[in-house]
Protein backbone atom coordinates (compact mmCIF):
# COMPACT_ATOMS: atom_id res chain seq x y z
CA UNK A 1 0.00 0.00 0.00
CA UNK A 2 1.33 3.58 -0.85
CA UNK A 3 2.97 5.93 2.41
CA UNK A 4 1.09 9.30 3.05
CA UNK A 5 2.29 12.44 3.35
CA UNK A 6 1.45 14.76 5.42
CA UNK A 7 3.15 18.74 5.88
CA UNK A 8 1.47 20.66 8.63
CA UNK A 9 1.71 24.42 8.23
CA UNK A 10 0.39 27.18 10.26
CA UNK A 11 -2.71 27.92 8.23
CA UNK A 12 -3.09 24.46 6.01
CA UNK A 13 -2.39 21.31 5.74
CA UNK A 14 -0.76 19.41 2.56
CA UNK A 15 -1.22 15.83 1.37
CA UNK A 16 -0.26 13.30 -0.57
CA UNK A 17 0.17 10.06 -1.68
CA UNK A 18 3.96 9.11 -2.66
CA UNK A 19 5.23 7.09 -5.06
CA UNK A 20 8.90 5.79 -3.62
CA UNK A 21 10.71 8.68 -3.23
CA UNK A 22 8.28 11.04 -4.67
CA UNK A 23 5.29 12.67 -3.89
CA UNK A 24 2.24 12.59 -5.96
CA UNK A 25 -0.65 15.30 -6.48
CA UNK A 26 -1.54 17.19 -3.19
CA UNK A 27 -4.57 18.41 -1.21
CA UNK A 28 -4.13 21.69 0.64
CA UNK A 29 -6.73 21.35 3.65
CA UNK A 30 -7.57 23.04 6.57
CA UNK A 31 -7.35 21.88 9.98
CA UNK A 32 -10.94 20.43 9.99
CA UNK A 33 -11.19 16.70 11.48
CA UNK A 34 -14.26 16.13 9.44
CA UNK A 35 -12.56 16.90 5.63
CA UNK A 36 -9.31 15.03 6.80
CA UNK A 37 -11.16 11.95 8.22
CA UNK A 38 -12.63 12.06 4.10
CA UNK A 39 -9.67 12.50 2.74
CA UNK A 40 -8.14 9.88 4.45
CA UNK A 41 -11.05 7.32 3.88
CA UNK A 42 -10.23 8.07 0.30
CA UNK A 43 -6.51 7.17 0.33
CA UNK A 44 -6.01 3.98 2.13
CA UNK A 45 -2.21 2.73 3.25
CA UNK A 46 -0.55 1.95 6.37
CA UNK A 47 1.83 4.34 7.06
CA UNK A 48 2.03 8.01 7.38
CA UNK A 49 5.13 10.37 7.52
CA UNK A 50 4.27 14.04 9.20
CA UNK A 51 6.57 17.37 8.92
CA UNK A 52 5.42 18.43 12.09
CA UNK A 53 5.64 22.03 11.51
CA UNK A 54 2.86 24.08 13.62
CA UNK A 55 1.86 22.41 16.68
CA UNK A 56 -1.89 22.95 16.31
CA UNK A 57 -2.56 21.57 12.72
CA UNK A 58 -0.51 18.89 14.12
CA UNK A 59 -2.43 17.81 16.69
CA UNK A 60 -5.66 17.90 14.42
CA UNK A 61 -4.35 16.10 11.87
CA UNK A 62 -3.06 13.54 14.13
CA UNK A 63 -6.54 13.01 15.96
CA UNK A 64 -7.82 12.87 12.79
CA UNK A 65 -5.95 10.21 10.78
CA UNK A 66 -6.90 6.53 11.33
CA UNK A 67 -5.59 4.64 14.55
CA UNK A 68 -4.21 1.71 11.71
CA UNK A 69 -1.71 4.29 10.55
CA UNK A 70 1.80 3.70 11.32
CA UNK A 71 2.89 7.59 12.32
CA UNK A 72 6.08 8.90 11.39
CA UNK A 73 7.20 12.14 12.56
CA UNK A 74 10.06 13.86 11.29
CA UNK A 75 12.19 14.80 14.24
CA UNK A 76 11.73 11.86 16.49
CA UNK A 77 10.97 9.08 14.10
CA UNK A 78 11.98 10.22 11.25
CA UNK A 79 15.55 12.00 12.43
CA UNK A 80 16.20 14.89 10.59
CA UNK A 81 18.82 15.45 7.68
CA UNK A 82 21.86 17.66 9.29
CA UNK A 83 22.43 20.03 6.04
CA UNK A 84 24.37 22.16 8.40
CA UNK A 85 20.97 24.37 9.54
CA UNK A 86 21.08 25.62 12.90
CA UNK A 87 19.50 24.35 16.03
CA UNK A 88 15.58 25.62 15.70
CA UNK A 89 15.50 25.82 11.41
CA UNK A 90 12.61 24.64 10.59
CA UNK A 91 11.69 21.05 9.86
CA UNK A 92 9.90 22.52 6.46
CA UNK A 93 13.04 24.73 5.43
CA UNK A 94 15.23 21.52 5.50
CA UNK A 95 12.78 19.19 4.01
CA UNK A 96 12.46 22.58 1.11
CA UNK A 97 16.34 22.63 0.61
CA UNK A 98 16.74 19.04 0.86
CA UNK A 99 14.31 18.43 -2.28
CA UNK A 100 15.58 21.77 -3.84
CA UNK A 101 19.13 20.80 -4.22
CA UNK A 102 18.06 17.10 -4.79
CA UNK A 103 16.24 19.28 -8.39
CA UNK A 104 18.72 21.85 -9.26
CA UNK A 105 21.59 20.03 -8.72
CA UNK A 106 23.59 23.66 -8.07
CA UNK A 107 23.70 26.06 -5.60
CA UNK A 108 20.13 27.39 -4.60
CA UNK A 109 17.76 29.56 -2.90
CA UNK A 110 14.14 28.49 -1.92
CA UNK A 111 11.51 31.11 -1.45
CA UNK A 112 8.93 29.48 0.58
CA UNK A 113 5.47 32.05 0.99
CA UNK A 114 3.36 31.02 3.91
CA UNK A 115 2.49 32.69 7.17
CA UNK A 116 6.16 33.73 7.21
CA UNK A 117 7.86 34.20 3.86
CA UNK A 118 11.12 32.53 4.38
CA UNK A 119 14.67 32.45 1.97
CA UNK A 120 17.25 30.08 2.54
CA UNK A 121 20.40 29.31 0.49
CA UNK A 122 21.67 26.01 0.07
CA UNK A 123 25.30 24.99 -1.03
CA UNK A 124 25.24 21.56 -3.44
CA UNK A 125 28.37 19.70 -4.49
CA UNK A 126 26.65 18.22 -7.56
CA UNK A 127 29.10 15.01 -7.76
CA UNK A 128 27.39 14.22 -4.75
CA UNK A 129 23.75 14.81 -5.05
CA UNK A 130 23.05 11.31 -6.51
CA UNK A 131 24.62 9.33 -4.26
CA UNK A 132 25.11 11.17 -0.65
CA UNK A 133 22.13 14.29 -1.13
CA UNK A 134 22.75 14.80 2.62
CA UNK A 135 26.64 15.53 2.22
CA UNK A 136 25.82 17.52 -0.79
CA UNK A 137 23.91 19.91 0.37
CA UNK A 138 24.28 22.45 2.82
CA UNK A 139 22.51 25.47 4.48
CA UNK A 140 24.13 28.64 3.54
CA UNK A 141 21.88 31.30 5.66
CA UNK A 142 18.75 32.91 5.08
CA UNK A 143 16.50 35.58 6.13
CA UNK A 144 12.70 35.21 7.90
CA UNK A 145 10.07 37.98 6.87
CA UNK A 146 6.31 38.19 7.60
CA UNK A 147 4.02 37.36 4.79
CA UNK A 148 2.09 40.32 2.89
CA UNK A 149 -1.06 38.95 4.33
CA UNK A 150 1.10 38.94 8.13
CA UNK A 151 2.29 42.74 7.56
CA UNK A 152 -1.24 43.53 7.61
CA UNK A 153 -2.70 41.56 10.60
CA UNK A 154 -0.28 43.04 12.46
CA UNK A 155 -0.79 46.80 11.29
CA UNK A 156 -4.32 46.18 12.50
CA UNK A 157 -3.15 44.75 15.56
CA UNK A 158 -1.03 47.50 16.52
CA UNK A 159 -3.19 50.54 15.33
CA UNK A 160 -6.56 49.01 15.20
CA UNK A 161 -8.13 52.24 13.89
CA UNK A 162 -6.74 51.00 10.89
CA UNK A 163 -8.79 48.24 8.90
CA UNK A 164 -7.63 45.07 8.26
CA UNK A 165 -7.58 44.35 4.29
CA UNK A 166 -6.78 42.44 1.83
CA UNK A 167 -3.42 42.41 -0.03
CA UNK A 168 -3.12 44.03 -3.09
CA UNK A 169 -1.41 42.84 -6.51
CA UNK A 170 2.04 44.68 -8.05
CA UNK A 171 0.16 46.45 -10.68
CA UNK A 172 -2.12 48.60 -7.99
CA UNK A 173 -2.40 52.27 -8.41
CA UNK A 174 -0.25 54.29 -6.10
CA UNK A 175 -2.63 57.46 -6.08
CA UNK A 176 -5.12 56.25 -3.67
CA UNK A 177 -7.80 57.90 -2.29
CA UNK A 178 -9.06 56.06 0.98
CA UNK A 179 -7.24 54.33 3.33
CA UNK A 180 -8.35 50.79 3.03
CA UNK A 181 -7.38 50.81 -1.14
CA UNK A 182 -4.19 52.27 0.24
CA UNK A 183 -3.25 49.81 3.01
CA UNK A 184 -4.38 46.94 -0.02
CA UNK A 185 -2.01 48.80 -2.41
CA UNK A 186 0.76 50.15 -0.25
CA UNK A 187 1.61 46.37 0.36
CA UNK A 188 0.35 45.02 -2.66
CA UNK A 189 3.15 47.27 -4.51
CA UNK A 190 6.03 47.30 -2.04
CA UNK A 191 6.20 43.84 -0.97
CA UNK A 192 7.44 42.20 -4.16
CA UNK A 193 10.71 45.05 -3.78
CA UNK A 194 10.87 43.92 -0.16
CA UNK A 195 11.54 40.30 -0.91
CA UNK A 196 13.84 41.27 -3.85
CA UNK A 197 16.57 43.28 -1.89
CA UNK A 198 16.70 40.45 0.60
CA UNK A 199 17.20 38.25 -2.24
CA UNK A 200 19.55 39.99 -4.40
CA UNK A 201 21.55 40.45 -1.09
CA UNK A 202 21.61 36.90 -0.41
CA UNK A 203 22.65 36.03 -3.52
CA UNK A 204 25.58 38.33 -3.71
CA UNK A 205 26.67 36.78 -0.51
CA UNK A 206 25.98 33.36 -1.27
CA UNK A 207 26.57 32.56 -4.64
CA UNK A 208 23.33 30.73 -5.12
CA UNK A 209 21.62 32.29 -7.65
CA UNK A 210 18.36 29.54 -8.86
CA UNK A 211 15.28 30.66 -7.23
CA UNK A 212 13.00 27.87 -6.08
CA UNK A 213 9.37 29.31 -4.88
CA UNK A 214 6.88 27.31 -3.05
CA UNK A 215 4.03 27.87 -0.83
CA UNK A 216 0.45 29.18 -0.74
CA UNK A 217 1.20 32.88 -1.08
CA UNK A 218 3.23 32.34 -3.95
CA UNK A 219 1.17 34.43 -6.32
CA UNK A 220 1.93 38.11 -4.84
CA UNK A 221 6.03 36.91 -5.39
CA UNK A 222 5.73 35.81 -8.66
CA UNK A 223 2.92 39.08 -10.50
CA UNK A 224 5.62 40.87 -8.71
CA UNK A 225 8.14 39.32 -11.29
CA UNK A 226 11.20 39.83 -8.80
CA UNK A 227 13.37 37.18 -11.29
CA UNK A 228 13.94 36.53 -14.29
CA UNK A 229 14.32 32.52 -14.00
CA UNK A 230 11.69 31.21 -11.11
CA UNK A 231 11.28 27.66 -10.40
CA UNK A 232 7.87 27.33 -9.02
CA UNK A 233 7.19 23.83 -7.20
CA UNK A 234 4.11 23.90 -4.60
CA UNK A 235 5.25 20.54 -3.19
CA UNK A 236 8.66 21.31 -2.25
CA UNK A 237 8.45 20.48 1.34
CA UNK A 238 6.84 16.74 0.51
CA UNK A 239 9.40 16.19 -2.08
CA UNK A 240 11.88 16.08 0.69
CA UNK A 241 9.39 14.28 2.85
CA UNK A 242 8.85 11.74 0.42
CA UNK A 243 11.90 11.33 -0.14
CA UNK A 244 13.21 10.64 3.43
CA UNK A 245 10.30 8.34 4.35
CA UNK A 246 11.59 6.13 1.34
CA UNK A 247 15.70 5.96 2.22
CA UNK A 248 15.36 5.52 6.11
CA UNK A 249 16.49 2.32 6.46
CA UNK A 250 16.27 1.46 10.11
CA UNK A 251 13.17 -1.19 11.55
CA UNK A 252 10.26 0.06 12.05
Amino acid sequence: MPRLLADCGNTTIKLAEADGAFAGPFSRLPPDPAQLAAWFAAHPADELAIAPGAAATTRVLLAAAPAHLRRRLVGSDLPLPDLGQYPGCGIDRVLAGLAAGRRQREPVIVLDCGTATTISAWLVVAPLIDVRPVAAISFAGGLILPSARACLVGLHACAPALPLVDPGGPEARADQHDTRAALSAGIGIGYGPMVASCLLKLRRETGAQRLVVTGGDAGLILSSRIAAETDLVPELVLQGLAWLAATDQRPL
